[in-house]
């Protein structure tokens, strides 16, 4: 059934330029969503690190994860498929005075345990894993690097504003699905019984101009004809609040992500 899932997701495309492309371009505005999201807070006090041990970020974007986790931990590898990610990442790690972080420009899926990566103590796979077409073999990769615990985080309902407002204005159905269940399950079939909590978080989705939240939609629903740019346009111009900085913000947008954590 999850294959079907995904088999549905028309804008999920396995080709990793076209993924790395689409990171690249949304970096800057990745980040400034991270600073005003208590999502990251939420994630970080809930894995468990010392100061000896090492942590692995797979996924690491910006480094919500990997700048905080520096601060706690011997040593973090962020890995990510975006090199404007990582680039912000390493401004950010230098202007804390972070020297314990190591980048990896590469993709998870060509990663080999053992060989690219040593087994690190702890594992964060923060939303970077809702899409594997086979939830096994990546759950059992992300295994085989930790040994101490693992972390990941899935979609666990609520809703981003216009993700689920463009997709209905545009007369498309909007998947809510509850991604933690079908992780969970994988798992106990595994052999694996994972602890499941739920982060209830207020996301501020933030855009300089109506481009930009145009261009921020078309991540999820893919390419637009005339017709459909021009509705989707419209439905963000009627909803997006303008704010104090003159720019643009989603109202109520409060997404609930799931923590999958299980210990070694």
């Amino acid at each position: 059934m999850w294959k079907e899932i995904q088999d549905h997701e028309t804008n999920h495309s396995p080709d990793e330029g076209i993924i790395e492309a689409r990171w690249d371009k949304t970096a800057a505005q990745f980040r400034r969503w991270m600073d005003v999201d208590d999502y990251p807070v939420k994630l970080m006090q809930r894995v468990k690190l010392k100061p000896e041990w090492s942590l692995l970020d797979i996924g690491c974007g910006a480094g919500a994860v990997s700048i905080p986790a520096a601060k706690k931990a011997g040593r973090v590898t962020a890995l990510d498929i975006s090199g404007e990610m990582l680039k912000i990442l390493k401004e950010d790690a230098q202007k804390e005075h972070l020297s314990n972080i190591t980048c990896m420009h590469r993709s998870w899926t060509d990663i080999a345990v053992g060989e690219d990566i040593e087994p690190h103590d702890v594992v964060v796979a923060s939303r970077s894993v809702g899409r594997e077409p086979d939830i096994q073999s990546a759950l059992e990769k992300i295994d085989s690097a930790a040994s101490r615990y693992v972390y990941i985080t899935v979609w666990g309902g609520g809703e981003h504003g216009h993700c689920k407002g463009v997709p209905a204005a545009l007369g498309r159905h909007y998947r809510d699905t509850q991604d933690h269940v079908y992780f969970y399950n994988i798992l106990s079939q595994m052999g694996i019984h994972a602890n499941v909590e739920h982060l209830e978080c207020h996301s501020r989705l933030i855009y300089n101009d109506l481009d930009e939240a145009m261009e921020s939609c078309k991540i999820s629903l893919g390419p637009l004809n005339e017709k459909e740019e021009k509705t989707a346009r419209d439905y963000l111009d009627q909803t997006l609040i303008r704010i104090e900085n003159g720019m643009l913000e989603m109202p109520d947008s409060r997404p609930v992500w799931s923590l999958i954590w299980w210990k070694k």
